[in-house]
């Protein structure tokens, strides 16, 4: 399909007029439905989702369910030119965003219009999952209505992931299945946009925030009645048990809510108790005024000489009601000088917990204390939404109970620093630099600067960079190069002298090199002895007697040379060729059987057994260059390969201790390879997950994937936003720490 642009025809039926709105995955269009006649709204789907289609019949259900009473009628959804469309009746008086910031009177209408489409969704077990603002549609009469009811889910039910981050509840950000609270707390998020005129967390939003933080201070910027800002608080409370439960309840008291404040209002204003609105009395104010007026003037001209002839009692009266008034004056204020003192030590015990917190905070007590930092951190915003309704008491006692709490967790401190010590060390000592590093990492969050953790990172740094020169020093080892083999286990040792695998490495070296020597010096004594050069045969096999003093075979070529018979070293190549084969050591064997096909060309053991020692050998370097380039298993042509070697080994007859040994590693690494890896990923909900390859995953907070081990690149994008890259390499075995995608960065 074409880029959506006004005037845009789709299927012979509709033709763009103007974007209304847009999503994730989708737009909203006004368009003319030539079908019916008529402007609609009209939601286009871009995307190609296997899962679209029954998740836009249930929303039809669960709409038509409702009526068009309480939900914004859909007419119809289909398929044109590849794309879904979803056809809503349009609804001219906009969304409900509109109102942000206004008095309450001016949202009043809409809010009970949505109280009472919740209730009757809700009564259906339907709940709605992403009530906000920009989903509260309004007719023509001003009339609110739902919109949108894609991530609805039945009450108990397994619920879809997305969302409004600033709408989602803490149960919805944690997966739990949907229930009515959740619709409550979206409620409760939306009278907040409406008050303050921007939704709560806004624009720091993150998932540990709304879980862990208390709500921000309720500021509003219309005029909105108290009672129906503690309404909205009570909505965001953490707990689903301390939301309102019924809707209905919930209605009736933000009605109630709004007429107390109007009663106080007018109280003022007269100076007597207040009358209901729609009080008669209330149009005769001006002939009150007058007879008041009248009143006083009479009181001025005859009460001196009332009082002159009459009973003085009337003077004791007047009296006794200044007095009385005194006394209510003095204890007013007596209450507002309490309420002062009340809520400066609130105020007080606040500064002492967010002194506490911070300094916890600034030690990382989330990271090892998690369960009691939360509660502090719950209980604290608990005493914040008291102190926000002017319950100064309870905020005092909850403040102090959460410092309290604190001061516990400091004395648990040190122990938990300990503890990360003490696990960067033991990681240390078994060559897990990954998890030492972590350790230690955590022990400098806890205490920022100490410098045993400074030590253990620098140590395990030094560590990394010793495996690299051990491991480029095995590869070289294999490959024969022993030379620059050596030179890098002497370079690891000289990082770390405990650098593990580098001592071994030097002593397995030296026992080759004396093996080498041997072989050599027997080669050069068997060349000699068939060349008749007794002399520097017998020199050649002393050498190498002197390298094994236990080998068999010299002592045998030494009888051999005594002897001086030229069958004898044919048949002690013959027998040095059986040893090497039967210890494995099948180059050596190689060597020998070459060496007596050179003295005998025609000797079918010979033949033989260069063609036995040969494929053992090839067989064996195979091994090793699967071995040595592991990352060539991360892909079907090099498993495929080590298929092919692992039979061949399993086809080879004994002995095969060694080659099976080596096989049996291979067979573990192209399994291990085969395994799919855990990738986390964590996003803002805002920004859409591709991996390149792989697929895309949309927008989400955070979510697991599932992947062979290899180089992967994911990408993130959004709209107005720099599109980020993170490359990601999956080691087989171990899952990578989590991947942080967001498009932060505007364009």
């Amino acid at each position: 399909m074409m880029e959506p642009t006004p005037g845009l025809e789709l299927g012979a039926r509709f033709v763009l007029i103007r974007q209304l709105g847009s999503g994730g995955t989708s737009e909203v269009w006004l368009a003319n439905d030539a079908t019916r006649g008529e402007p609609v709204a009209l939601k286009i789907f871009f995307q190609a989702d296997p899962g679209l289609a029954a998740r836009l019949a249930a929303e039809l259900a669960g709409v038509r369910s409702l009526g068009v009473e309480h939900a914004v009628p859909i007419h119809d959804v289909l398929r044109v030119e590849d794309c879904s469309l979803v056809v809503m009746e349009y609804q001219q008086g906009g969304d409900l965003g509109q109102f942000r910031g206004r008095s309450f009177e001016s949202w009043k209408q809409a809010a009970d219009n949505v109280i009472g489409a919740l209730a009757a969704a809700h009564a259906q077990n339907l709940i709605h999952r992403d009530l906000k603002c920009s989903n509260v549609l309004l007719d023509a009469t001003g009339r609110a209505r739902l919109a949108d009811f894609s991530l609805a889910a039945l009450a108990g039910g397994p619920a879809p992931p997305g969302g409004s981050p600033y709408n989602a509840s803490p149960q919805q950000l944690r997966g739990a299945p949907a229930t009515p609270a959740d619709d409550l707390y979206a409620l409760g998020a939306m009278f907040y946009e409406l008050i303050a005129g921007h939704p709560p967390y806004y624009p720091e939003i993150t998932r540990e925030r709304v879980l862990f933080e208390p709500v921000p201070p309720l500021l509003p910027r219309g005029t909105v009645p108290v009672g129906v800002r503690e309404l909205a608080l009570r909505l965001l409370a953490k707990s689903p048990q301390e939301r309102p439960a019924s809707l209905p309840e919930l209605r009736k008291r933000l009605m109630a809510s709004d007429e107390d404040e109007i009663g106080m209002v007018e109280a003022h204003a007269l100076g007597a108790t207040p009358a209901p609105a729609s009080s008669p009395g209330r149009r005769w104010l001006p002939a009150v005024y007058l007879a008041a007026a009248a009143a006083v003037a009479a009181i001025f001209i005859w009460l001196p000489k009332y009082l002159a002839t009459h009973d003085t009692g009337i003077v004791q009266v007047a009296r006794d009601d200044a007095e009385a008034k005194s006394r209510e004056r003095k204890a007013a204020e007596q209450k507002s000088a309490d309420t002062a003192t009340q809520k400066a030590a609130a105020e007080k015990a606040r500064a002492g917990f967010d002194e506490a917190f911070a300094a916890l905070d600034a030690h990382s007590a989330a990271s090892w204390a998690t369960d009691g930092f939360a509660a502090a951190r719950v209980a604290g915003g608990q005493a914040a939404q008291s102190f926000a309704v002017g319950n100064y008491a309870a905020a005092q006692q909850a403040w102090e109970a959460a410092a309290a709490k604190l001061a516990g967790l400091e004395k648990e401190r040190p122990g938990a620093l300990q503890k990360a010590l003490d696990r960067g060390k033991t990681a240390l000592a078994q060559g897990k630099t990954t998890e030492a590093r972590a350790a230690f990492e955590s022990a400098l969050a806890i205490e920022p600067g100490h410098a045993a953790a400074r030590a253990g990172i620098e140590r395990a740094a030094r560590l990394d960079q010793a495996f690299t020169f051990v491991d480029a020093a095995v590869a070289q080892e294999r490959t024969g190069r022993l030379a620059e083999a050596e030179q890098g286990f002497r370079k690891a040792l000289a990082l770390d002298a405990a650098a593990p695998g580098a001592t071994d490495g030097l002593a397995r070296l030296a026992a080759r090199k004396s093996d080498d020597a041997f072989a050599a010096a027997m080669s050069r004594g068997l060349a000699d002895l068939t060349a008749g050069r007794t002399g520097p045969a017998r020199a050649s096999f002393q050498q190498a007697l002197a390298l094994r003093p236990d080998s068999r075979e010299v002592r045998d070529a030494l009888a051999s040379l005594d002897q001086g018979q030229r069958v004898s070293a044919l048949q002690l190549l013959e027998a040095r060729a059986a040893s090497a084969e039967s210890d494995e050591r099948w180059d050596e064997a190689l060597v020998a059987w070459r060496e007596a096909a050179g003295l005998e060309p025609g000797l079918a053991s010979a033949r033989e057994g260069i063609v036995r020692s040969q494929s053992r050998v090839e067989l064996q370097q195979r091994i090793d260059a699967l071995m040595q380039h592991q990352e060539r298993l991360w892909d079907p042509t090099g498993r495929g390969e080590a298929r092919t070697v692992l039979a061949m080994a399993a086809a080879t007859g004994n002995p095969r201790q060694h080659l099976a040994t080596a096989a049996s590693d291979l067979e573990r690494l192209a399994l291990a390879a085969e395994k799919p890896v855990r990738l986390r990923l964590e996003s803002d909900g805002l920004t859409s997950i591709a991996i390149y390859r792989i697929g895309q995953y949309g927008t989400f907070s955070q979510r697991d994937v599932e992947l062979l081990p290899g180089r992967y690149t994911v990408v993130g994008t959004r709209t107005g936003f720099r599109d980020v890259r993170r490359e990601v390499i999956l080691m087989p075995g171990s899952a990578p720490p989590a991947v942080v995608v967001k498009c932060e960065e505007t364009i």
